[in-house]
């Protein structure tokens, strides 16, 4: 039995975010692989690769400070 009541806009909504929590912790792994350039020596990719993967983490932590705080 389904209750009478039921919504599923918070749903959607979570789906959405669960997306791009996903995406976002994938671009940070890419980032960090790139970010190895700089105890490799190379430093272009290595600076390039540190803020592909700060950026993901940045914009989580904007996320949970504008949704709990």
């Amino acid at each position: 039995m389904s209750p009478t009541n039921s919504s599923t806009d918070g749903l959607e909504f979570s789906l959405r975010n669960a997306i791009l929590v996903v995406l976002a912790l994938f671009t940070f792994h890419l980032g960090r692989g790139w970010a190895r350039g700089l105890v490799e020596g190379n430093y272009t990719i290595g600076i390039f690769g540190l803020n592909v993967a700060l950026v993901p983490i940045v914009w989580l932590l904007l996320v949970i400070r504008e949704a709990y705080f």
